[in-house]
């Protein structure tokens, strides 16, 4: 069982690092583990998900003395006095509502760009280790993109730096009952894919396409629902990391269409 295990594992690991996106890439995200224990292949498909985001990004990170109290962001992570030279992501697994499968987002922020410093994710103790690999692959890829901001840092309220400066961007609005997301980049993309409103339609917690709409988008509401592989990242989510200042890949996006009538049932 534990070699077969182990070859799943590395069968994902070179699924994840193959394609356009392979090549070494100047932003790097560092794991960082807290919490209960997770195992060594689930370590590794941890760090398999952060590396495959890390790749969507070809602009530097900007490195920030940071000297901060233990707990400055979440319960549990420890104190700060160092140089961030790459973003750090805090995994800690803790037991979670039973729902959950985990919950993220960016801690502090830069000055000049408002993107994170470093951010910390919750795995949710109750389900992870129950998770297929690929299933935990999924998650951590969709957590990891709301630590850089995607889905977290779309209103200006969010939008706070470490020395406490804001600015004043804001890409969500509310129509008709309806929340859409207006960043010039994603949204070009959705009507580059056929979308046909002005904005994309959000989920009502305003940090997730609209699973009716997008279905099973890696940062769709609705990717839960399709468990057994990992949901594609596609020009959405990459042109939505472009509104918020990083600089992408474009050939790094996954092959995705909007479904034409309604979306097909899970896996």
């Amino acid at each position: 069982m534990k070699n077969r295990t182990w070859f799943f594992l590395a069968s994902l690991l070179a699924a994840v690092t193959a394609g356009p996106w392979a090549a070494a890439q100047p932003f790097v995200i560092e794991t960082r583990f807290l919490g209960q224990p997770l195992s060594a292949a689930q370590k590794a498909t941890v760090v398999a998900a952060t590396d495959r985001v890390s790749r969507l990004i070809t602009s530097p990170y900007l490195p920030v003395n940071v000297d901060l109290p233990a707990n400055s962001c979440d319960q549990g992570i420890p104190r700060l006095k160092e140089r961030f030279t790459h973003l750090v992501i805090f995994v800690t697994v803790k037991n979670l509502d039973e729902d959950l499968y985990g919950e993220s987002g960016p801690c502090e922020l830069h000055e000049d760009n408002y993107l994170p410093i470093y951010a910390s994710i919750f795995l949710n103790a109750q389900v992870t280790g129950d998770l297929p690999g690929v299933d935990l692959l999924d998650t951590m890829v969709h957590e990891t993109l709301h630590a850089l901001g995607v889905g977290t840092l779309w209103e200006a309220d969010a939008r706070v730096s470490l020395e406490g400066n804001t600015d004043e961007k804001n890409f969500i609005r509310k129509k008709g009952g309806m929340y859409y997301y207006t960043g010039p980049r994603a949204v070009a993309a959705y009507r580059k894919l056929g979308g046909k409103e002005q904005g994309i339609p959000l989920d009502p917690d305003r940090g997730h396409w609209a699973g009716d709409t997008v279905c099973s988008e890696i940062v769709s509401g609705s990717a839960g629902d399709y468990l057994g592989r990992v949901n594609p990242i596609s020009a959405l989510t990459l042109g939505a990391l472009e509104d918020l200042g990083y600089t992408v890949n474009p050939k790094a996006a996954d092959p995705f269409r909007l479904p034409t009538k309604q979306c097909p049932e899970g896996d």
